[in-house]
């Protein structure tokens, strides 16, 4: 398992940058995986990003060391179970 560079930057007191993806596309994402944010956010909540979108964006972030995140539509376990599935994956 990798390590959880927020808590790292955190532990320092320091500030984390973070960048938003609402364009659904696993390139986007990888793209921006590469400019130096420190974690990125997939937006499901605001937008147009389903579950399967949400997985390539995922695998396009796993090729760098940024720590993604995911904003979910709805606390709800059936929709958050296949998503922390997924990105947890190593």
């Amino acid at each position: 398992m990798r390590e959880n560079r927020l808590k790292t930057i955190w532990k320092r007191g320091e500030t984390v940058v973070n960048g938003w993806l609402a364009i659904p596309t696993g390139f986007t994402a990888e793209v921006l995986a590469h400019q130096g944010f420190d974690s990125l956010t997939v937006d499901m909540q605001h937008g147009v990003v389903d579950y399967q979108t949400a997985v390539s964006m995922l695998q396009g972030i796993s090729t760098t060391g940024v720590v993604p995140l995911a904003r979910v539509p709805w606390n709800d376990p059936a929709r958050l179970t296949p998503v922390r599935t997924a990105s947890s994956a190593p």
